[in-house]
């Protein structure tokens, strides 16, 4: 029989707090989610969870750092096709996404949010984490925007921009269509030189 070492162990634990805390997040809501409904979740104690969480907001901070950052290069950066059509196309393909219709997911991310605005700690490490991960994407860029604009600023428009179609979308679906998606993407390409 192999034996599973302290460090094995407790990150298993750990990320077994991680995938529980999320599923009840998204079920119940953040707020109404307790440590110790995810602590009877993850078959462990509350103190468990405070040996690898200082808090509630500390856990799921963790689980949103420990997400990968989507890959949206490999439709955006096919140069052989103008920038519009690619955007467009990135639109259609949004507007379509699972997490796009998420209103769960949604809900509990705007919970999520709210709870931020009112920690300036979190605030800091989330927005931390929000620039390193729009960094990672500018570094992927194939092209850089008109003076002015930073790709990073492009990058962090275009987020904005898919967080406020999303929330749209889940509240006005005949209004926020996919079309919309669509040209407001591909509004991002007049950030860029003409192909």
């Amino acid at each position: 029989m192999v034996r599973v070492t302290r460090e094995t162990s407790k990150a298993k634990t750990r990320q077994r707090v991680l995938d529980e805390a999320q599923r009840l997040f998204r079920e119940r809501g953040y707020a109404a989610t307790s440590l110790e409904q995810i602590a009877e979740a993850a078959d462990v104690t509350k103190g468990a969870i405070y040996g690898h969480f200082t808090s509630k907001e500390d856990l799921l901070l963790s689980a949103v750092e420990a997400a990968p950052t989507r890959d949206y290069g490999s439709m955006l950066n096919d140069t052989s096709r103008p920038l519009r059509e690619r955007l467009r196309e990135f639109g259609a393909t949004m507007a379509a996404a699972e997490a796009t219709t998420d209103k769960a997911g949604l809900a509990c991310g705007l919970e999520f949010i709210a709870a931020l605005l009112r920690s300036p700690d979190a605030l800091r490490r989330y927005a931390a984490d929000l620039q390193r991960r729009l960094e990672e994407l500018a570094a992927t860029d194939d092209e850089q925007p008109l003076p002015g604009t930073t790709a990073v600023e492009a990058w962090a428009i275009g987020h904005a921009l898919s967080v406020g179609l999303q929330i749209y979308h889940c509240i006005a679906p005949e209004l926020i269509t996919p079309d919309v998606f669509e040209r407001a993407y591909e509004l991002l390409a007049d950030l860029y030189p003409d192909d």
